[in-house]
């Protein structure tokens, strides 16, 4: 009887309530990838079949009116893993803030820098093949940070377009960098020891950014979607290692008649000395990355959209190290059932290159994306 009277006043008193009810959202994307294994010296070579996860989450979010002028907001996202093979409730973006119509947006908590924000601008294959075959598989910078506060100002209008300024100041909290389940620790007692912003411009025609990451922890020399257990390049060898870096990156978008976009990028990073790098930073000089790539949605078959995209990450060292080269190049064809449906297959290929060693990967994939 008890807990029949906390229900009916607990009910009674949601439906008195005058707060917007909070909207849940979410995206599930699973993929088929052929992965065949080719190892150092023809070692243990296998066909090699995977059923990825690729960035599937949960969310929920909402916004309260205060004032004629100004809300509140909030947001929590989820990962969840579609295949099953890994671990639900990851950490993404989450927050609480408030939103003024005129000042912008002030958000606390967990969230993408506005540099990571950029790339899903013109990153064709973004989360392709469990998150890997993207820029994130061997650039920098691709990083959600923990103990943020973030600033997006509201759109200034231009005759053509309109500027979009974001910015985010984290704290390690006497901490040095630490990768998390899903977001990254920064080092650092301060609130701005560590901080991202990013400028854009955007319009039906064009979208052009830069952005400027300082001592965000990241991975450099990536590996990209390698299946190898025993792979010619090894890690020790190309010296991947997650520390925090200064990253400048730019991109550009151009929509041309007829559904053709063309997608450019340029990324230079180089490792900031703070407590909790790798010990193996210290001995890389930069890391300079760059992609082009281009969508076509068929006039005459709205529903296809062809696409292709080249990426490529060199990381130079400070002492005799040869150069470390990664290259992914990629080609898809996806099908639209609708806006919230979409079937998709593709292949690519890998190169990770140093001195005289080599170590190629292909793949091929197709997968079903459903938002909701």
């Amino acid at each position: 009887m008890k807990n029949k009277i906390a229900a009916a006043i607990a009910l009674s008193l949601w439906a008195g309530s005058s707060f917007a009810a909070p909207t849940l959202y979410g995206e599930i994307d699973a993929s088929l990838d052929y992965l065949p294994e080719d190892n150092k010296l023809g070692i243990k070579d296998s066909d090699v079949w995977e059923v990825s996860s690729n960035s599937s989450f949960i969310g929920v979010k909402g916004e309260e009116k205060l004032t004629s002028r100004l809300n509140a907001v909030y947001g929590i996202e989820w990962g969840i893993s579609a295949d099953g093979d890994g671990t639900d409730w990851t950490v993404r973006n989450r927050f609480v803030g408030l939103k003024d119509a005129k000042l912008g947006t002030l958000k606390a908590g967990a969230h993408d820098t506005p540099l990571k924000q950029l790339s899903s601008v013109v990153d064709t294959f973004n989360n392709y093949v469990a998150n890997k075959a993207d820029v994130s598989g061997i650039m920098a910078g691709e990083t959600r940070v923990s103990n943020a506060v973030i600033y997006e100002s509201p759109a200034i209008k231009l005759p053509a377009g309109a500027l979009k300024v974001n910015a985010l100041l984290a704290t390690g909290e006497d901490k040095g960098i630490e990768k998390g389940n899903g977001a990254s620790k920064t080092a650092g007692r301060g609130l701005g020891d560590a901080w991202s912003a990013s400028i854009a411009y955007e319009s039906p025609l064009v979208v052009a950014g830069v952005a400027y990451d300082k001592a965000i922890p990241t991975t450099l020399a990536g590996r990209g979607f390698l299946n190898a257990s025993e792979p010619e390049v090894t890690s020790s060898v190309a010296g991947t290692a997650f520390a925090a870096a200064n990253t400048v990156r730019a991109i550009g978008r151009v929509n041309l008649q007829n559904g053709l976009a063309l997608k450019a990028l340029y990324q230079n990073s180089e490792v900031e000395n703070v407590e909790g790098n790798d010990t193996v930073a210290a001995n890389i000089d930069d890391a300079q990355g760059w992609l082009v790539g281009a969508e076509y949605n068929l006039p005459a078959a709205k529903a296809w959209t062809v696409k292709a995209q080249y990426s490529q990450n060199i990381t130079s060292f400070k002492d005799a190290t040869a150069d470390f080269e990664a290259q992914q190049i990629f080609a898809g064809v996806d099908y639209a059932f609708s806006k919230q449906v979409k079937a998709y297959g593709y292949a690519g290929y890998l190169t990770l290159e140093q001195a005289d060693q080599e170590t190629k990967q292909p793949v091929v994939g197709t997968g079903l994306e459903i938002k909701f």
